[in-house]
Order: C-alpha cells, then sequence, then structure tokens
C-alpha cells in the first residue's frame, strides 16, 4: 500500500481535503482508501468471487499529529509521494504559495545532504558517494527538486538512507472555492490539479448518486478521489493486475516495467523467492471469453517466465514452490 502526504501552509484546506477523499471515513491523521476499479467488479461477477479486495491507498494529513515544523517534515520523510495543497481563493497568490512551500521542503533536504558530503569526504570508504551528493547539493541550491532529476541506481541507493523529502513525486491541488473550478490551473513544473476541497467535503457523506448529481452542478465530472489516485499513480509510475478466483478477486499495484517475479512479489515475498511461472491473460482478453477456466480451455492463458514484463490490466496466477 502507498503512502500520501498530504502538505501545504496554513490555511490551505490540507483537512479539508483529506476529509473531501476519505468520503466521510477519515478518522485521525490517516485515512485508507480504496482506488475504484470497474475491472475488479467485472471479474468478481465473472467468478462469483465471495470476497472484493480493491487496491488502497494510505492518506496521511502529516501536520494534524505534528506538533512542530521538524516533526511534520519528518512524516513527510517516511510518504511514498506527496500533495501539496496550495490555496487558490480569495486574493491568495498560488504561485507565491506553492514556490513557498517547494523552497521550504527543499531546505529540509539541503542539511542531511551538506551533513553526509562533509562526512564522505572525511571518509575513505564513502569516497564513492561524492558524485552523487555533490549533484544532490548542487540541484537543492539551485532550487530544483531531487524528484526533478534523473539518478542512476547508485546515486538512489547513496540517498536511501537520508529518506530526502524532494526525492518523492509531488503533485500540487489548486484548492479553489466553487467559482475557480472554471479556471484553469497556473502553469508548473510539478502534475497538479484543480480541487474545491470545501465543497467536495461536503459531499463526502452523501451516496454516489446523489454527490455525483451535486457535483455536476459545479461541472465537476470526477470526484478529488479519483483525481488523486490518478495522480499518484502516475507519479509512481504504477500498474493495476488482478488475482482472481471464486474465493476472491483482488486488485495489486506494481512499478511499471515490473518483471513476473517482482508482481509475485507484491502478493507475498515466497511467491517472488520461489517464482516458477505466471499464468497470464489480459483483462480485456479475458472479459471476451466470459471467465479464467473458459480461456484456459481454449489455451488463451499464456504461460510466462521469470523476464516478462507486466502490463496494465494482466489478470494472473502464479506459480511457485519455496
Amino acid at each position: 500500500m502507498k503512502r500520501v502526504g498530504v502538505t501545504g501552509p496554513p490555511g490551505s484546506g490540507k483537512s479539508t481535503l483529506v476529509r473531501a477523499i476519505g468520503r466521510g471515513t477519515a478518522k485521525g491523521d490517516v485515512t485508507t482508501v480504496s482506488v475504484p476499479d470497474e475491472r475488479l467488479e467485472a471479474l468478481v461477477e465473472m467468478h462469483s468471487s465471495r470476497k472484493t479486495v480493491p487496491a488502497q491507498i494510505e492518506v496521511v494529513d502529516v501536520h494534524a499529529a505534528a506538533r512542530t515544523h521538524a516533526s511534520a517534515i519528518a512524516k513527510l520523510r517516511e510518504m511514498d509521494a506527496i500533495l501539496l495543497v496550495t490555496p487558490s481563493f480569495s486574493a491568495q497568490d498560488p504561485a507565491l504559495h506553492v514556490s513557498a512551500s517547494i523552497e521550504d521542503l527543499i531546505l529540509a533536504d539541503l542539511q542531511p545532504v551538506e551533513t553526509r558530503l562533509e562526512r564522505a569526504k572525511k571518509d575513505a570508504s564513502a569516497k564513492r558517494e561524492l558524485p552523487a551528493l555533490e549533484r544532490a547539493k548542487r540541484t537543492l541550491e539551485e532550487g530544483r527538486c531531487l524528484s526533478q532529476e534523473t539518478w542512476t541506481s547508485d546515486e538512489l541507493s547513496t540517498f536511501s538512507s537520508l529518506a530526502l523529502v524532494t526525492q518523492r513525486p509531488i503533485v500540487v491541488v489548486f484548492n479553489v472555492d466553487e467559482h475557480g473550478l472554471e479556471q484553469a490551473p497556473p502553469p508548473l513544473e510539478f502534475p497538479s490539479f484543480l480541487a474545491s476541497a470545501s465543497l467536495e467535503a461536503e459531499v463526502a457523506g452523501m451516496g454516489a448518486e446523489e454527490a455525483g448529481e451535486l457535483l455536476g452542478v459545479y461541472g465537476i465530472k470526477r470526484s478529488v478521489l479519483g483525481k488523486v489516485i490518478d495522480a499518484v499513480y502516475r507519479s509512481l509510475d504504477l500498474i493495476s493486475f488482478f488475482t482472481t478466483s471464486d474465493k476472491e478477486s483482488r486488485a495489486w499495484e506494481v512499478r511499471s516495467g515490473a518483471k513476473a517475479p517482482e508482481a509475485a512479489g507484491v502478493i507475498h515475498s515466497d511467491m517472488q523467492r520461489g517464482f516458477i511461472r505466471a499464468e497470464v491473460i489480459s483483462f480485456d482478453e479475458l472479459k471476451g471469453f466470459g471467465q479464467w477456466d473458459t480461456a484456459k480451455a481454449q489455451g488463451k492463458i499464456r504461460v510466462e517466465g521469470k523476464d516478462y514484463e507486466f502490463k496494465e490490466g494482466d489478470v494472473t496466477h502464479f506459480r511457485f514452490a519455496v
């Protein structure tokens, strides 16, 4: 499960946005939300699955439980991605807020990078870390987040113990009132979208149909939850795959480009370690046959080995031995 930290300046509507994302289920500073997926619902119907398990993301209001700025930054270091809520109503200057917030995150990373760099200069065994740390320092001093650069696996290994905030993908949410929904979001180097946190928090406890009708009056065709999930999956470069049977149909997430053993490891480490093969069919193909057993009887289930790269919407059964 991926963790998304919600941050932003005071009065930006961070907690209101979390309530809207949680659709009225938010309790405390952590809200777990299911990822809606019509394909999963179809698989449940195809196989009469007794249990449905959607993919989930955890949304954390990092300032709700943090008593200091330092503790909020520490919490952000634990996240997989960051939602930066920016006030964009009344006389607010959203570009100025984004700039100040990004600068704050950059400064939070600059200190540990500088400290590690000075230590590496004095430690012969850490000399190999110097190029990556010096490049990271230059990037931050230029006012750029580490996520805006491309890093090698060795460089990323150097940063791993530092848990740098700006290494996480950042998505900007321009929090507008209902009159600002017709505007285009200001251009940024980060992915972004508009949302009216207060309006969507109002309808959070309503039924899906009633909420959809009310949001439609304001021209909102997609809920903030859907926008957040899309932005997080894109920024983390995730794809969805599925397992299905009469017992359970379940959605899983894995990074794009993952090979079959890594996808198996998302389910359980034993499956990755003892991977033998993956039986795979795309959701669209499976839908045409009506169910797994029918597709298998007609020889349409592919048998893939360790080098197979999982695709969006793959439906699979893994074979493994431990």
